[in-house]
């Protein structure tokens, strides 16, 4: 694609959404793609083989939603859809790109021949903007080096796959044309609706979602990670597993926290609000108590974890303090200030 610039970011899905969008017409910052998509959370998802394994633990909303949820406030229709098999998906991927659309592509990492990792992850996105019979061009994100390709029969292989977390197999994005407003007047519209997604992204953080999602998800792992060193049978691999997860994984706790502290400070600049700027200062205190428990994960010493294991819950129980007085703070000048989005 001739007219290609590829768009570099740290997470997966909006790494793909930044790069539809930009050669649609929108140039707008990973972190703001973020924070409109009001893709901040903390899931807990059950280990397929409970003793064997650490839950799945993410930082995030679900696959997609975050997409849907931006585009919304940028008045961007998104086509979200999924091939009935790999002939047909890859058809329709050539299709959109002779039309001149970067396609967003679902992915598992196990086939993706320039990834390290040789387990199943198929909740992984990828902006697909070349194809020809061999070789497939891509946009991963910066810690698998961004723009790469790929043989093809790889690609189809990832996109095919339904093992690992989230398979979603063959599903594609793309966006329509961005509006005219958006594409010349970009800082009115996001102005129009920061407020709007912070407002509802503090709502959905404060209130009771079951054990599964946001704060009491947190305090749940909290509570259970005081005693892996004995309900796990292989502790010394697995904990310090999750930390190089939280540390290394585009869906690991830590990193959307530094996403969000990102896109409070540059909503704080376009809006003029230094209330932002107090929250976006307070979040980097949360980054640090994430990077402090990722630590102590990481170098998690086996036969004598015991202590070390209630030190991480200890710092996951102040992390999830931490974030609740955060957002039931956010919530209040949210409610002032975010009428009806435009």
């Amino acid at each position: 694609m001739a007219t290609f610039q590829p768009q570099h970011g740290e997470h997966c899905e909006t790494t793909t959404l930044r790069n539809m969008l930009h050669q649609a017409g929108a140039d707008l910052s990973e972190a703001m793609l973020f924070g409109l998509g009001q893709g901040i959370d903390f899931q807990y998802w059950d280990a397929p083989d409970p003793g064997r394994a650490a839950p799945m633990l993410t930082g995030r909303i679900e696959p997609a939603r975050l997409s849907r949820n931006a585009c919304s406030a940028l008045g961007v229709e998104l086509h979200a859809l999924r091939a009935p098999d790999a002939e047909t998906a890859h058809t329709a991927a050539a299709d959109l790109l002779r039309s001149g659309h970067v396609v967003g592509v679902s992915v598992d990492i196990f086939h993706l021949d320039y990834f390290t990792s040789r387990s199943h992850f198929a909740a992984h996105y990828i902006a697909l903007y070349g194809l020809d019979d061999t070789h497939a061009h891509v946009v991963d994100t910066g810690q698998q080096g961004g723009a790469r390709t790929l043989p093809v029969a790889s690609l189809r292989q990832a996109r095919a796959s339904d093992e690992g977390f989230m398979p979603s197999p063959h599903l594609y994005l793309y966006v329509e044309q961005v509006p005219e407003r958006l594409a010349t007047d970009p800082d009115a519209v996001l102005r129009e609706q920061i407020w709007h997604a912070v407002r509802t992204t503090a709502e959905r953080m404060t209130e009771d979602r079951g054990p599964r999602y946001g704060i009491p998800a947190l305090r749940r792992a909290a509570s259970e990670a005081a005693g892996w060193h004995d309900t796990l049978a292989s502790p010394q691999e697995t904990v310090p597993g999750v930390g190089r997860f939280w540390r290394f994984a585009g869906t690991g706790g830590a990193n959307f926290r530094t996403l969000y502290r990102a896109f409070l400070q540059e909503a704080a600049r376009l809006c003029d609000d230094g209330e932002l700027n107090f929250f976006a200062a307070e979040f980097s205190d949360v980054e640090r108590q994430w990077d402090e428990a990722i630590e102590l994960l990481t170098a998690y010493p086996g036969a004598d974890g015991r202590r070390q294991l209630q030190s991480v819950a200890a710092r996951l129980e102040a992390i999830a303090d931490a974030e609740q007085a955060l957002f039931e703070g956010l919530l209040v000048p949210a409610a002032k200030r975010a009428g009806d989005p435009a």
